[in-house]
């Protein structure tokens, strides 16, 4: 089977730092599938700004209009394309541009590698090449979603956007909270499809605390992971209960933090870990006991996965990251995001309630145990199939 992915926010080595969540999909699924040919789209849109261009910082430009790439034994190909990002329904026709502008290359790709299956990472441009791709060649895509509601804020670009959907194999926002709005638009082939972690996390559940109670967070340290409202919830739990919490991650937010914790007098209580090498994340993640990241707004958050496979209770925000993939008290808690209140409080009942802090672990990594790396490629695999095969 030869697969083509669509994705604009493929990272280019140094060049271009983006997720790499296409690249640990198929290289776990390669694991799985390895006489399955997979090549890449990255959609790049051209830069017009004038001082970026002098400058010589324009995307093309850091990848010295390189449109080939070999990366992590993927061929990866460089479609540049027009856009107007600002202007949603402005967006959504010039990302049409992608098919015209690369066409030569398009059929050149489609001939030389009879590409089966498409999948696209985004709805724009990365759907948009999808569904035209599949309107010329009938070749069947799918869309992964992700943080694009705006989209359907707006008449052309949610009209488009639903096309795009209702022609699609399968919609796989990997969110509840997509999901459930996707659905309520009527669009039938809705498919929730988190991504997965790997299976270096799953653990035995670490033994229950007798002395201090561990919390921590681990994430960028940006505004948007509203870690200062867990510091001022922490700030009114340390007068009654023996706990402590660690920060992990670096970001401009760094200093601001520092400042907060000294200014609430929590420096003996909270503390400062710079980012960890990831093969060295689960070691440093295991020796907590809650992991708590109320995010404004989380599309996905892997780390929530990584910590419930080890059996370690989290705590997220409501309508945001994997809010809905878990029963609320049972296998996760959330909260209101604004609410230093219900963010205190959710910390309270897990620190003094420790059987049910276990059981509530317990629970959680059970649930993640069928997003390991390995199903999630399992899954894909057999979805991909299924398409080939309805076109028989």
């Amino acid at each position: 089977m030869n697969i083509l992915s669509i994705s604009s926010i493929l990272p280019i080595h140094d060049l271009l730092s983006h997720n790499d969540f296409v690249f640990q999909t198929y290289l776990n699924y390669k694991k799985r599938f390895n006489e399955d040919e997979i090549i890449i789209i990255k959609p790049i849109k051209y830069d017009f700004n004038l001082f970026t261009i002098l400058k010589g910082a324009t995307r093309l430009g850091k990848l010295k209009k390189k449109y080939q790439w070999e990366i992590h034994g993927f061929q990866v190909e460089i479609f540049p394309f027009l856009s107007s990002w600002g202007l949603r329904n402005l967006h959504s026709l010039l990302t049409r541009s992608i098919f015209i502008i690369n066409n030569r290359r398009i059929r050149q790709l489609i001939s030389s590698r009879k590409i089966d299956v498409i999948h696209a990472q985004y709805i724009y441009p990365d759907g948009v090449l999808a569904y035209l791709l599949n309107k010329k060649y009938g070749i069947p895509y799918f869309v992964t979603s992700h943080n694009e509601r705006y989209f359907f804020d707006h008449y052309f670009s949610r009209r488009l956007a639903l096309k795009i959907f209702r022609n699609a194999s399968k919609v796989l926002p990997i969110n509840q909270t997509n999901a459930s709005y996707f659905k309520s638009l009527e669009v039938s082939n809705i498919e929730l499809t988190p991504l997965g972690f790997d299976e270096s996390f799953l653990r035995k559940q670490k033994q229950m605390s007798n002395g201090k109670l561990s919390i921590f967070t681990a994430s960028v340290l940006i505004p948007l992971k509203n870690i200062d409202k867990v510091i001022l919830a922490i700030g009114r739990l340390v007068p009654t209960y023996n706990i402590r919490y660690t920060i992990i991650g670096k970001g401009p937010e760094r200093e601001n933090l520092e400042n907060l914790v000294e200014a609430l007098n929590l420096k003996e209580h909270v503390n400062f870990i710079d980012q960890i090498p990831y093969e060295k994340m689960a070691d440093q993640m295991y020796e907590h006991d809650i992991f708590i990241m109320p995010s404004f707004f989380e599309t996905f958050g892997r780390v929530y996965f990584e910590c419930m496979a080890m059996g370690i209770p989290i705590i997220c925000a409501k309508n945001s990251g994997i809010y809905g993939l878990f029963r609320e008290n049972e296998e996760g808690l959330s909260v209101d995001h604004n609410n230093i209140d219900e963010i205190a409080n959710a910390l309270e009942y897990l620190i003094a309630n420790p059987q049910k802090r276990m059981e509530i672990g317990m629970k959680g990594q059970t649930l993640v145990k069928k997003y390991t790396w390995e199903q999630v490629s399992k899954d894909l695999h057999e979805r991909y199939l299924n398409s080939i095969e309805s076109l028989s």
